[in-house]
This record gives structure tokens, C-alpha cells and sequence, in this order.
């Protein structure tokens, strides 16, 4: 049976199919909230079902694209309309397209842009705008990563779109300063999801892909970890969180070296990597 950490609130989670969406859920759940999981595919939404049930609390899942504004605000609109609007939303969904910026078609800028940052921005507006008319303590959970602080190169539209990420949740924190409502910007590391495993996605050399795969499936935390981390940090009303390896060092070397020789540390971890 679920803890009571979190009894009496729900969550909302896009891209909960899969990775750390699916972890995220399955942490609150843990904790007695309510889940409103959404994803593109049905398939993983109905193995999270399963998960979640056991513990005893609500679950409830819906088809959503998030670059769909329309569709985005249509659906919190009707979990509002049944007073079933949650407190909590994860703005999870993301891709990543991994290439040299030339060769990074526009189509794939689009994409990627429209998933990771206008998916975000739709989620917040969305839930915002309700918590606000109805009093609401809500807190959003917007997912940037790593890659907003120490890019790596070859991948110039996922972190553009990540920076991005960070940038709206700085911007919604001091417009929301002094409201009831908190946000929080997650940096994930290097986490062993299914973002290197789609090979067309990744414009490498078969060489490359296998050592990033090999990398990740190494040294990448399990995205639980990032799961018990956004809970925690939930918890505790944390504007930032970072979780997962490369995400404690990196970041503080960054602010400490000059540009140059920071960059030339990237630039060496990317050939160990498979970035280069």
C-alpha cells in the first residue's frame, strides 16, 4: 500500500509512459497522491496502470500530445471541470535529436522545440491559469537537464531547447514570488533512459552510438533516482534539483575555470562519451 506523504494531492505527468515520467509517477504514487499520467503511446500508460493500482490510489491516463496547445488545455480543463484538477504537474515530455548543428534538419528543430519547450510552456499556462482563478497551491515541475548547464556538442536543438526550459522556469519564479505557487527546475544527468536508444535520432557513426549507448547503460543512474529526487525536492519546495551523476562537479567547475579550459574538459569528455 502507498505512503501518505502526498495523500489527499494528484499528479499530473506528461511523457509517464516510459523512463522517468513512469518513475515519477510511481514515486507519488508511493507517497498516496493521485496520478493523471500522460503520454503519446497507450502501451506504456497501460503497464503504469497495473503499478499504480496496486498501491491504491487514483489513476487516471489520457493520450496527449503536448506541442498540442489545444488539446493540452482541453484536457486540464475537463479533470477542472469534474473537480479532479491536480496540484502538482510534471512537464516531462521531451526528444532529443543528437547531430552536428548542420546537420540538424529543421524539421527536427521544430520538433524538438515544439515537445521540450512549448510542450512545457502549454502545461504551465494551462495548469497556471486555473490554479490562479481557483486559489490554488499548485506546484509545477518543469524537467530541463544537465545539458542547459554543460552541453555537450552535437547536440545544439536538445540543448537550446533544455536552456530554454530553465529560462521560463526562472522567469515563472519571480513572477509567482510572493504567490502560493511553487516552481521547480529538474537537471537530470546522465540517466539510463531511451533517449540514446532511438538510433534515428542520433546523426553518429555506428561507432559513436554504441560507446554513448555503452556510457549511459555504465555510468547513467536509474530514472527512479531522478524520481525520488524531484519527490524530495517537492518536499521541500526547491527551486532547483539536480539529480543523477555529472550534475555535481561539472556545474560547480563551470562557475569556478575560465571559459576556455571548461570547455576543453567538455570536449574531452565528449570523445570518452561518444559526443565527438
Amino acid at each position: 500500500m502507498a505512503g501518505k506523504g502526498f495523500s489527499n494531492r494528484t499528479v499530473f505527468i506528461t511523457g509517464a509512459g516510459s523512463g522517468i515520467g513512469y518513475e515519477v509517477a510511481l514515486a507519488f504514487a508511493r507517497e498516496g497522491a493521485d496520478i493523471v499520467a500522460t503520454d503519446v503511446e497507450q502501451a506504456g500508460l497501460d503497464s503504469l496502470r497495473q503499478e499504480v493500482e496496486k498501491l491504491g490510489v487514483g489513476y487516471r491516463h489520457a493520450l496527449l500530445d503536448v506541442s498540442d496547445q489545444e488539446a493540452f488545455e482541453t484536457l486540464v480543463a475537463e479533470l477542472d471541470a469534474q473537480g479532479k484538477l491536480p496540484d502538482i504537474a510534471v512537464n516531462n515530455a521531451g526528444i532529443g535529436y543528437l547531430a552536428a548543428f548542420l546537420d540538424t534538419t529543421p524539421e527536427q528543430w521544430r520538433r524538438t522545440l515544439d515537445i521540450n519547450v512549448l510542450g512545457v510552456a502549454w502545461g504551465s499556462r494551462a495548469f497556471l491559469r486555473l490554479w490562479q482563478a481557483r486559489g490554488i497551491a499548485g506546484h509545477l515541475v518543469n524537467i530541463a537537464s544537465a545539458a542547459s548547464v554543460t552541453p555537450m556538442p552535437n547536440m545544439a536543438a536538445y540543448a537550446a531547447s533544455k536552456y530554454a526550459v530553465e529560462g521560463l522556469c526562472e522567469v515563472l519564479q519571480m513572477e509567482l514570488a510572493g504567490t502560493p505557487i511553487r516552481v521547480s527546475c529538474v537537471h537530470p544527468g546522465v540517466i539510463n533512459t531511451a533517449i540514446v536508444k532511438h538510433d534515428d535520432r542520433m546523426g553518429f557513426s555506428r561507432e559513436q552510438i554504441e560507446r554513448m549507448q555503452r556510457h549511459y547503460a555504465d555510468q547513467g543512474a536509474h530514472p527512479s533516482v531522478v524520481a525520488r529526487d524531484i519527490l524530495e525536492g517537492v518536499k521541500s519546495g526547491k527551486s532547483n534539483i539536480f539529480t543523477g551523476p555529472g550534475t555535481g562537479l561539472p556545474p560547480l567547475l563551470k562557475r569556478l575555470l575560465p571559459r576556455g579550459a571548461f570547455r576543453r574538459l567538455l570536449l574531452r569528455a565528449a570523445r570518452e562519451t561518444g559526443y565527438l
